[in-house]
């Protein structure tokens, strides 16, 4: 019996973690990214995500939000990025129709390996809209 046990519950386990998310909702979006709730001073406009079955947590953001510019610098300091100096914009031909950055957002880039993860931002009034991929 013990044993009918333990391989049903390394079943649901195996099973449990091998679900896709996708979300269009902007705050669900942006929970499954973060792992958490967005704070008070955290106000999504819009999102999507996608996350592969794998463990390895492959995934893809869009994200759209207004913040306080100092939510914005300790983001921008955590994560290590740099001004993207290249002129070259690659977004993906799949990004959702809301996904125009505006004239006037400094682009950011991770330092160091991007997969193409690019973060458009206005520091002095806390508007950030980025796309995110990992694979």
């Amino acid at each position: 019996m013990r044993t009918l046990s333990q391989a049903l519950l390394i079943s649901v386990f195996l099973f449990a973690s091998c679900t896709e998310k996708r979300t269009s909702v902007g705050e669900k979006a942006y929970m499954y990214w973060a792992e958490k709730k967005p704070g008070n001073d955290i106000k999504i406009l819009n999102g999507k995500y996608w996350q592969s079955p794998h463990w390895t947590k492959e995934y893809e953001l869009y994200l759209e939000m207004q913040t306080n510019p100092k939510w914005v610098k300790e983001f921008l300091k955590q994560n290590k990025m740099k001004v993207k100096t290249s002129a070259e914009l690659n977004l993906p031909d799949d990004a959702p129709t809301w996904f125009e950055p505006r004239i006037g957002l400094k682009a950011y880039e991770p330092s160091g390996f991007n997969q193409g993860s690019i973060y458009f931002v206005d520091e002095k009034t806390g508007y950030i809209m980025f796309y995110e991929i990992q694979l």
